[in-house]
Protein backbone atom coordinates (compact mmCIF):
# COMPACT_ATOMS: atom_id res chain seq x y z
CA UNK A 1 0.00 0.00 0.00
CA UNK A 2 2.72 2.23 0.29
CA UNK A 3 4.20 1.95 -3.19
CA UNK A 4 1.00 3.74 -4.42
CA UNK A 5 1.76 7.19 -3.62
CA UNK A 6 5.17 6.77 -4.81
CA UNK A 7 4.49 5.21 -8.12
CA UNK A 8 1.90 8.29 -8.30
CA UNK A 9 4.63 10.30 -7.34
CA UNK A 10 6.89 8.95 -10.24
CA UNK A 11 3.73 9.01 -12.75
CA UNK A 12 3.17 12.90 -12.01
CA UNK A 13 6.89 14.27 -11.88
CA UNK A 14 7.81 12.29 -15.17
CA UNK A 15 5.21 13.84 -17.09
CA UNK A 16 6.75 17.60 -16.05
CA UNK A 17 9.98 16.74 -17.22
CA UNK A 18 8.65 16.00 -20.90
CA UNK A 19 10.09 18.28 -23.37
CA UNK A 20 7.72 17.34 -25.89
CA UNK A 21 5.95 20.58 -27.47
CA UNK A 22 1.92 20.41 -27.01
CA UNK A 23 -0.52 23.05 -29.05
CA UNK A 24 -3.62 23.28 -27.78
CA UNK A 25 -6.74 23.59 -30.17
CA UNK A 26 -6.98 27.54 -29.89
CA UNK A 27 -2.92 27.90 -30.83
CA UNK A 28 -3.30 25.46 -33.70
CA UNK A 29 -6.39 27.41 -34.88
CA UNK A 30 -5.00 31.01 -34.57
CA UNK A 31 -1.40 30.22 -35.17
CA UNK A 32 -1.88 29.44 -39.19
CA UNK A 33 -3.33 33.71 -39.65
CA UNK A 34 -0.24 35.07 -37.43
CA UNK A 35 2.00 33.54 -39.37
CA UNK A 36 0.50 34.84 -42.33
CA UNK A 37 -0.23 38.04 -40.81
CA UNK A 38 3.84 38.48 -39.81
CA UNK A 39 4.53 37.45 -43.31
CA UNK A 40 2.89 39.57 -44.60
CA UNK A 41 3.93 42.46 -42.46
CA UNK A 42 7.40 41.26 -43.23
CA UNK A 43 7.06 41.46 -47.21
CA UNK A 44 5.64 45.04 -47.21
CA UNK A 45 9.12 46.10 -45.37
CA UNK A 46 11.09 43.75 -47.15
CA UNK A 47 12.58 42.06 -44.49
CA UNK A 48 13.43 39.22 -45.97
CA UNK A 49 15.27 37.58 -43.19
CA UNK A 50 12.07 37.24 -41.49
CA UNK A 51 10.48 35.98 -44.58
CA UNK A 52 12.88 33.50 -44.87
CA UNK A 53 12.14 32.19 -41.42
CA UNK A 54 8.07 32.08 -42.27
CA UNK A 55 8.61 30.36 -45.40
CA UNK A 56 9.17 27.05 -46.26
CA UNK A 57 7.87 23.30 -46.56
CA UNK A 58 8.25 20.19 -44.43
CA UNK A 59 12.33 20.20 -44.44
CA UNK A 60 11.60 23.52 -42.74
CA UNK A 61 12.01 27.47 -43.32
CA UNK A 62 13.59 28.16 -46.80
CA UNK A 63 16.41 30.28 -44.99
CA UNK A 64 17.73 26.90 -43.53
CA UNK A 65 16.93 24.45 -46.28
CA UNK A 66 18.56 26.95 -49.41
CA UNK A 67 21.61 28.98 -50.04
CA UNK A 68 21.56 32.14 -49.31
CA UNK A 69 21.51 34.17 -52.26
CA UNK A 70 18.97 31.75 -53.48
CA UNK A 71 17.07 33.10 -50.23
CA UNK A 72 17.38 36.40 -51.22
CA UNK A 73 16.37 36.32 -55.01
CA UNK A 74 13.18 34.60 -54.11
CA UNK A 75 12.17 36.59 -50.97
CA UNK A 76 12.86 39.84 -52.77
CA UNK A 77 10.91 38.71 -55.21
CA UNK A 78 7.97 36.97 -53.44
CA UNK A 79 8.02 41.19 -51.29
CA UNK A 80 8.09 42.83 -54.19
CA UNK A 81 4.83 41.32 -55.90
CA UNK A 82 3.14 41.11 -52.63
CA UNK A 83 3.96 45.29 -52.00
CA UNK A 84 0.63 45.87 -50.82
CA UNK A 85 -1.72 48.76 -49.01
CA UNK A 86 -3.94 46.83 -46.59
CA UNK A 87 -5.02 43.17 -46.45
CA UNK A 88 -8.16 40.89 -45.01
CA UNK A 89 -8.01 37.74 -44.64
CA UNK A 90 -11.72 36.78 -45.45
CA UNK A 91 -11.54 32.83 -45.34
CA UNK A 92 -9.31 29.80 -43.27
CA UNK A 93 -10.02 26.36 -44.69
CA UNK A 94 -7.98 22.74 -44.43
CA UNK A 95 -6.34 21.35 -47.23
CA UNK A 96 -7.73 18.17 -47.97
CA UNK A 97 -5.06 15.39 -48.90
CA UNK A 98 -1.75 17.30 -48.29
CA UNK A 99 0.54 15.36 -46.96
CA UNK A 100 1.50 17.84 -43.96
CA UNK A 101 -1.51 19.74 -42.01
CA UNK A 102 -1.78 22.39 -44.18
CA UNK A 103 -4.80 25.47 -43.79
CA UNK A 104 -5.60 27.53 -47.15
CA UNK A 105 -5.88 31.21 -45.89
CA UNK A 106 -7.77 33.43 -48.48
CA UNK A 107 -6.71 37.37 -48.32
CA UNK A 108 -8.01 39.92 -50.18
CA UNK A 109 -5.44 42.06 -50.74
CA UNK A 110 -5.32 45.68 -51.79
CA UNK A 111 -1.63 45.87 -53.94
CA UNK A 112 0.21 48.98 -54.78
CA UNK A 113 1.49 49.16 -57.89
CA UNK A 114 3.13 52.48 -60.18
CA UNK A 115 -0.21 53.05 -61.89
CA UNK A 116 -2.10 53.33 -58.30
CA UNK A 117 -3.61 50.33 -55.99
CA UNK A 118 -5.69 47.72 -57.22
CA UNK A 119 -8.05 44.98 -54.86
CA UNK A 120 -7.03 41.76 -55.87
CA UNK A 121 -9.57 39.14 -54.16
CA UNK A 122 -9.13 35.71 -52.34
CA UNK A 123 -5.44 35.27 -52.87
CA UNK A 124 -4.60 31.69 -51.38
CA UNK A 125 -1.87 31.39 -48.85
CA UNK A 126 -1.32 27.90 -47.83
CA UNK A 127 0.17 27.37 -44.58
CA UNK A 128 1.72 23.76 -43.36
CA UNK A 129 2.80 22.44 -39.80
CA UNK A 130 5.85 21.77 -40.28
CA UNK A 131 6.51 20.51 -36.72
CA UNK A 132 4.54 20.37 -33.47
CA UNK A 133 4.76 23.88 -33.26
CA UNK A 134 5.42 25.80 -35.68
CA UNK A 135 3.68 26.87 -38.87
CA UNK A 136 4.72 28.12 -42.52
CA UNK A 137 3.76 29.77 -45.15
CA UNK A 138 4.08 26.94 -47.90
CA UNK A 139 2.42 28.28 -51.63
CA UNK A 140 1.42 31.57 -52.18
CA UNK A 141 -1.17 32.18 -55.08
CA UNK A 142 0.97 35.12 -56.85
CA UNK A 143 -0.40 34.23 -60.20
CA UNK A 144 -3.94 35.92 -59.13
CA UNK A 145 -1.75 39.33 -58.45
CA UNK A 146 0.61 39.24 -61.36
CA UNK A 147 -1.73 38.28 -63.53
CA UNK A 148 0.05 35.56 -65.55
CA UNK A 149 -0.75 32.60 -66.40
Amino acid sequence: MKRLPIWFLLLTSAGACSTRAVMDQSQAQVAPALVLERFLQAANIRDLQTMSRLFGTDDGPIGETASREEVELRMDLIAEILQHADYQIISERQVPGAASPSIRVGVDILIVTPRGTTMVRDVGFTVLLESTSRWLVNVIELVKITGAG
